[in-house]
Order: structure tokens, then C-alpha cells, then sequence
């Protein structure tokens, strides 16, 4: 199912996808040369730093093969064509020669070009003969060239603009090249057909390149048979299905990464959502602009309704795939089907359980990266795996991850806050896996022991603050933690403080009141709370503070 949808969105694209035989890849520098094949000026950088080994690079249509895809031990004798790395264009690495590679990169532009007159290709043959490879270190940013951020090297014909591999003439004879391999024929598992068969899938960029497919140790082949043969597919389909997954791992709008996965997306036809699908799960900061439209579009999405021009997509089918690395091959985390309006009831129920009481710093619709950020101390301590599950029961309704609840609870009693986003996620962890009713803003009528436990604590941290104004370490500071798991061993000694607190603070008479109207549903400090219980104590904790900072507002702006 797969393969099939990435076949179809290959189709769906049309001009925007690659022919066979050519990929879309990176260009890091292009050296000029003249019809002679003789080097004009220095090479140029045509890459755009983003911030320190990050860039953004010059994308360009260039012959490529599926052997280029995958090489790895053979890699010296397996060249790509007309644009390639240093190695091969240079014949240097650093200070080390690469003769091999320079020779088997001359090799296939005169088994591809042939007796071709081409000036293109003539001038590019010149230059790899006459190139003295011991000058390339003098080259400027020659490091940068042949280091890990260079990427690819072009050719450019000086006076033409474009790159040599674009010009119609080279991209004609490596088109009329690939049509000339041979492949074994047999049945493709995507469609029962005899087709020519590919024996090696692609290879993605992740990390040093991994394969959706792959068959990297014996132990994984049957029957004599050899990787690829090992799940059969279509030269055609392997081509189509690896460079539609290929866009979408580039797109910045139909892919996001979260933790150690990677997750990209696509309907069955062009559509809105396409673009919205990111910006919901993993809104932009930076991006102000673009978090206007998906605001209000979560906005309709919560009253229940689609927005008018989505309306006629509701049941169009939408894909999602999940993936990360895992050794050689790419590990599939996710891969979800369903139809527009599915979705939208997925996020709706999403955001619903996550409704809390907030304040305009507050973000509405948090994204799932927001949500992560909140189980650990430093983004480095997430859970590799978290981000992959959560997404993953967002989008099927599943339970949320227990480890979500845990992490929140183990920062609340690292650190003693409660913020609006840490009660969200307790508050939608206990509502969507434990099927518990938890209000969004302060219940004044709930009787759970927790509940009420939470809200004392709050007001009892108000009677100290009137009292003492503001202090060095409350306490929240020293006895949250306790407090929200053995209420018996703190909440005497916290009841017993605050009646010096209330003696002391002007208004000590409302502490009093507060506390009094709580206790009168308290029969006894239980012992121990379990892991639900300390969730439903922090909430009720967030609760009664919103309510007690709303009404010192309130009296403010009256003028009492």
C-alpha cells in the first residue's frame, strides 16, 4: 500500500517529478570552464548558510542512477554522470589522491557521451584530462569543497548559464544510456505483473543513506535469493515510489521531523491540507504569517465544521507515513490512511482534550514538539521514541503514550511548575486512557479527594504569599512534591503554618474562608495518592491559581 500510494503521487505530480534516470539532488559548488576545458576563476560557493553546518543548497535536476543511489564498498568505480563529488571531479580528498575515482568518472562520461560534439561535453572531457589533480588543494574553500557540507560539484560552460548536465544534448544521451541496462524480469510484488526488476531499492539521506527495503545480512534472505530479489519490484515503480519519497523527505511543507522521526504527507489529489497537515502538528514560531491561517482553521475544526474551501475535500483520502533510522534500513513508525474529514475528527478530539483555561501567552493549539518539551529538562533528554507514538495517537485516537504522563509528572516534581501546558497534557492523558471527566477551568463542585487536595495546596500557598509577600522558596518549593504523593505526611504541618500565615496577612480572614470551605469535603489526608491521583492534584493546583490570580484582577480593575 506503500509503494502503491507513492506511485500514484508520482503520477499526480507529472512535470514536477524527475524522468527516469535523473533525481533532484544538491549542488554545493560549480567550476566554469572554457570550450578549451580550461578552469575559469575559482569555484563558486553556491550554497546559503543557514546557521553554523547548516545550508541551504542549489537543487538541480541531475542525471543519476539507482547503482550512484546505493554505492557504498564499490563506490571508487561507481561514478555518477557529468556531476558528482570532489573526489571524482578533482580526483582529491583533502590531501589524499583518488585517482580511481577521477579515472572511473572520465570512464562513464566517455561510455555515456561516446564521439558526441557537444561543446558541453567536449569542454568537460577536456578539462578532466588536462586537470592536474596535485592544484586542487589550492583551489579556494577547498576544505569546504570536499568536506561533508560540499556536496555536489558541477560543471558550467563559461558565457552559457546552466549547468553542463542540464543541457538538452547530455541530459538526451544518459536518457538514451539507461534505456540500453539490462534486467532480470520477474513478478513485482506491487502488481503481479512480469516487469523488469530492480535488484537494489534506493537509498534516502538519513544519516549516511538508508533503505526503505533492504536486506543487509543473510540471515533476512529466503530461499537462496539474493536482497532485492527478496521482495521483487518493478524498475519502473522503484524509481517512481523512491523519488516521490525523496520530494516529500525535501518538501518544507509536507514534512516535519519530530524526535528521531520523520513524518511527510500527501493527499490523493493537490489540496489545502497538504499544507496546513505540518503547520498543525508542528506550528512555526518564527512564522507568524503562517500561523494565522492554521489558527483559524483549527478554530473551525474545533466548532466541528471544515472551512469553506476544504469543504469539498473532506472525503478525499490523505497518507502519512512515519519513519526513522534503524541500522541500514529505515524503520516505518507510522503509516496512516484515511479520509480529510477523519483527519479533522482526529484533531478535533486532539485539541479538545488538550482545552485548557489560559492566558493570551498561552498557546492555544500547542504542536507536538511543544508537547514533548515539557517531559524533559533539555530537548537532548526527550525519549527518541516519544515523538513517533504521540504523533501516532493523535492521528488514530489510540491511547496517548503513558511515558507523555510520566515525564510531565517527573518535571512538575523536579521543578514544582505547573504551567497551562503540563496541565493539558495531564488533563488529556487522564481523560482520552483513563476516561476520567477533568474541567478545563476550576470546578468548584468536584469532591475527588485529589481534586481537592490540589486546591488547598493552592490556597494555602496564597496565605503565605499575602503574609510574607514575596519569598525566596514557598511552599510550593519545599513540599509540592510530597504534598502531591503522601498528603498525610505534609498537609498537618501546612495546615497548622498557615495559621500564623493568616494571622500575620491583612486579608487573613479570606485564607481562612478558602480553606475552611475546602476542608469541609476532606475527611482524611490519604496515606498515598497513586500516578492518576498526583496528575488530578497538579491540575486541580493550575486550577485554583488561574481562579485566585482572575479575582485579584478583577478587584484591581473595580478599584477595591
Amino acid at each position: 500500500m506503500i509503494f502503491q500510494s507513492l506511485v500514484s503521487l508520482y503520477d499526480r505530480l507529472g512535470g514536477e517529478m524527475p524522468p527516469f534516470g535523473f533525481s533532484v539532488e544538491d549542488i554545493g559548488y560549480v567550476i566554469t570552464i572554457d570550450k578549451a576545458g580550461n578552469l575559469v576563476g575559482q569555484p563558486e560557493d553556491l550554497r546559503t548558510k543557514i546557521k553554523a553546518n547548516i545550508y541551504d543548497f542549489r537543487e538541480s535536476v541531475v542525471p543519476y542512477s539507482n547503482q550512484v543511489d546505493v554505492r557504498s564498498g564499490n563506490a571508487a568505480t561507481t561514478p555518477n554522470f557529468m556531476v558528482d563529488k570532489a573526489d571524482y571531479i578533482f580526483g582529491m580528498s583533502g590531501n589524499s589522491k583518488k585517482d580511481v575515482y577521477h579515472d572511473s568518472f572520465k570512464k562513464r562520461i566517455n561510455e555515456v557521451c561516446g564521439e558526441s560534439r557537444d561543446e558541453g561535453v567536449v569542454a568537460v572531457k577536456s578539462f578532466l584530462s588536462g586537470w592536474n589533480t596535485e592544484l586542487s588543494t589550492d583551489l579556494r574553500d577547498w576544505k569546504e569543497i570536499c568536506g561533508i557540507h560540499g556536496k555536489w560539484v558541477a560543471f558550467r560552460l563559461q558565457g552559457i548559464p546552466g549547468f553542463v548536465h542540464e543541457r538538452s544534448e547530455v541530459t538526451k544521451l544518459w536518457s538514451d544510456f539507461v534505456k540500453k541496462e539490462e534486467y532480470s524480469r520477474g513478478i513485482s510484488f506491487l502488481d503481479g505483473e512480469i516487469h523488469n526488476l530492480q535488484p537494489q531499492y534506493a537509498q534516502f539521506k538519513f544519516g549516511s543513506g538508508a533503505s526503505l527495503v533492504s536486506f543487509n545480512e543473510v540471515a533476512y534472505e529466503s530461499y537462496g535469493k539474493k536482497k532485492g530479489e527478496n521482495a521483487p519490484i518493478s524498475v519502473e515503480a522503484e524509481f517512481k515510489s523512491s523519488s516521490a519519497l525523496k520530494k516529500l523527505l525535501r518538501s518544507r511543507t509536507q514534512r516535519i521531523r519530530i524526535g528521531d522521526a520523520v513524518t511527510v504527507f500527501w493527499a490523493e489529489r493537490a489540496s489545502p491540507v497538504e499544507t496546513l497537515f505540518g503547520q498543525v502538528l508542528n506550528p512555526s514560531v518564527e512564522d507568524q504569517a503562517a500561523a494565522i491561517p492554521v489558527q483559524k482553521f483549527l478554530e473551525a475544526v474545533r466548532q466541528g465544521s471544515l472551512p469553506n474551501e476544504l469543504e469539498g475535500d473532506k472525503n478525499l483520502r490523505f497518507y502519512i507515513l512515519g519513519l526513522s533510522l534503524n541500522k541500514a534500513r529505515l524503520a516505518l513508525r507510522f503509516w496512516h490512511v484515511c479520509s480529510v474529514s477523519e483527519l479533522m475528527a482526529r484533531f478535533r478530539d486532539h485539541f479538545g482534550n488538550l482545552e485548557m483555561e489560559h492566558s493570551e501567552r498561552d498557546i492555544p493549539f500547542p504542536g507536538v514538539w511543544h508537547l514533548l518539551k515539557e517531559t524533559a529538562r533539555e530537548t537532548k533528554d526527550i525519549s527518541p521514541v516519544l515523538g513517533g507514538a504521540l504523533t501516532r495517537s493523535i492521528l488514530t485516537g489510540a491511547h496517548y503514550p503513558q511515558n507523555l504522563y510520566q515525564g510531565v509528572v517527573r518535571r512538575i516534581r523536579a521543578d514544582h511548575r505547573v504551567n497551562c501546558l503540563r496541565a493539558s497534557i495531564l488533563k488529556a492523558v487522564l481523560q482520552r486512557n483513563h476516561k476520567k471527566e477533568v474541567p478545563m477551568s476550576l470546578d468548584t463542585e468536584r469532591k475527588d479527594v485529589a481534586y481537592l487536595l490540589g486546591r488547598l495546596f493552592a490556597v494555602l500557598e496564597k496565605a503565605q504569599l499575602d503574609a510574607l509577600g514575596k519569598v525566596n522558596s514557598t511552599i510550593k518549593d519545599r513540599f509540592f512534591s510530597a504534598a502531591s504523593a503522601m498528603p498525610a505526611s505534609v498537609f498537618p504541618r501546612l495546615l497548622r503554618l498557615s495559621q500564623h500565615h493568616i494571622a500575620k496577612a491583612e486579608y487573613g480572614h479570606i485564607s481562612d474562608r478558602r480553606i475552611s470551605e475546602i476542608m469541609e469535603h476532606i475527611n482524611a489526608f490519604p496515606a498515598h495518592i497513586n500516578l492518576q491521583d498526583q496528575g488530578l492534584f497538579a491540575i486541580a493546583y493550575y486550577h485554583q491559581k488561574n481562579a485566585l490570580y482572575r479575582k485579584n484582577e478583577t478587584k484591581t480593575e473595580g478599584g477595591e
